[in-house]
């Protein structure tokens, strides 16, 4: 298949790389329809972030067509349009149980690098780094989606890509950081920033 890799910093390109293939019993491989680019993608670009390896697919914003599940995925199945959340999570560990998605404890294998470097460990997040579990991003043709039966989100075939990608980061992020400020209606706020997301993975998230 085709994805965009990371080569070194400032680098990246469109390479062929193999197809990604069920490892776990709750592992999907989804077919992707479409990407998005994120603001944290440019800390790789720019090199920011240690632990990335030439050949890395990138991409933490996607969404597709189921088209394989292991054995232990019941929801989603095959022929499903899914919204990939970035967050890896594994649906049993306290984090999860607790609705902390983006600190599971279970998906990240890297988490002591995690740790030292943040402060804290994150979940595994597709496409950033191997601090954050080196697992393939969604900008290429197919992903290999852990824990599938926790994070991806059922689309109906009425709403289109356009209307529902951003639910893998985008919106949510914004979302819950205007819920951090318990806006009311008629308040008006002002958002200082460099683009929509442009920090660090963080546990808040």
């Amino acid at each position: 298949m085709r994805a965009t890799v990371w080569s070194g910093r400032n680098t990246v390109q469109v390479e062929n790389v193999p197809d990604p293939r069920i490892m776990n019993d709750r592992d999907a491989i989804v077919k992707i329809s479409s990407t998005a680019i994120c603001g944290s993608d440019l800390h790789l670009y720019d090199g920011y972030i240690p632990t990335m390896k030439r050949g890395d697919i990138l991409g933490h914003e996607f969404m597709g067509e189921v088209v394989e599940t292991g054995k232990g995925v019941t929801s989603p199945e095959v022929g499903d349009r899914v919204v990939v959340p970035f967050p890896i999570a594994c649906g049993d560990c306290w984090s999860c149980q607790h609705e902390l998605y983006s600190v599971c404890e279970n998906s990240n294998p890297n988490s002591g690098i995690a740790e030292k470097m943040f402060g804290h460990s994150t979940a595994g997040i597709f496409g950033y780094s191997h601090i954050t579990g080196g697992y393939a991003g969604g900008q290429a043709e197919y992903a290999r989606v852990p824990y599938a039966d926790v994070g991806p989100l059922k689309i109906e075939d009425d709403l289109t890509d356009e209307q529902v990608l951003f639910l893998s980061d985008i919106f949510p992020t914004g979302f819950f950081g205007a819920d951090l400020c318990d806006i009311t209606d008629g308040e008006v706020i002002a958002v200082f920033g460099a683009g929509p997301w442009a920090s660090s993975p963080s546990p808040a998230r």
